[in-house]
């Protein structure tokens, strides 16, 4: 079985975040500290083999470590939304007893 990577940190908030392909594998990044998708896709996967990975889409997370919630949500204007189901399923591997929406939350 092909291991899926999550880096969206340890910071609570919203930020925004991608969703990319290697081969079989997807990988999760987000960054409360980068302002644009482009840029998250070039800081975390800038150095691997790019003839191997494909950005899928992006989008928001809103993170509550001590509620243990996520929710998925948006767009990005650079690739497109995010699949934000795969996203959720990949997410739920790692955070197993976290509730996980793909609705964005009220203001």
């Amino acid at each position: 079985m092909t291991s899926n990577i999550v880096d969206i940190g340890s910071t609570p908030g919203k930020f925004k975040y991608i969703l990319v392909q290697q081969g079989e594998k997807y990988i999760i990044c987000g960054d409360p500290n980068l302002e644009y998708h482009g840029i998250i896709a070039l800081q975390d996967i800038g150095d691997e083999s790019t003839n191997e990975l494909k950005v899928l889409g992006g989008g928001k997370v809103l993170v509550d470590f001590n509620k243990k919630q996520i929710n998925i949500f948006g767009d990005s204007q650079s690739y497109g939304a995010a699949d934000h189901a795969k996203a959720k399923s990949i997410l739920q591997e790692k955070y197993t007893d976290f509730n996980i929406s793909t609705k964005k939350p009220a203001d």
